[in-house]
């Protein structure tokens, strides 16, 4: 294949696909600054992770891409999803958000700290008080 037909073949997969970012989302964001549902649908500062689960849970394809940021807030760097194009963006937008308190991410496995022995009362290693 030449690289023309290579490009040609990549755009003709990116028509079929619709970028959204978790931006669109976001409770704390003004309208101005990138929320494209209202307040109702909204959700306090969603991850791609669970963007992409919401989309998936809608019926949608979804491929997520860690690596790309929303140019409004590019200092928060946290991701794009695509999906597979279907109706308006507005219609989707709004079945993603329907979606997102809905869907349960895995809790971070918490660290094991190592407990501290006491020393024992009228032991040889008592703590000296002041």
């Amino acid at each position: 294949m030449s690289k023309s037909t290579k490009s040609k073949k990549r755009q003709s997969q990116r028509k079929d696909l619709r970028v959204v970012y978790p931006e669109y989302f976001d409770k704390n964001l003004t309208m101005r600054l990138g929320r494209r549902v209202p307040l109702k649908l909204a959700f306090d500062e969603p991850e791609a992770k669970r963007v992409a689960l919401a989309a998936q849970k809608a019926g949608y394809e979804v491929f997520l891409d860690s690596n790309k940021h929303y140019s409004r807030t590019w200092y928060n760097g946290r991701g794009r999803v695509l999906i597979a194009k279907m109706g308006s963006k507005e219609e989707q937008l709004r079945e993603i958000a329907r979606n997102l308190p809905k869907v349960n991410l895995p809790r971070p496995a918490k660290k094991k700290t190592p407990k501290k022995k006491k020393p024992k009362k009228g032991s040889v290693y008592r703590q000296k008080t002041k």
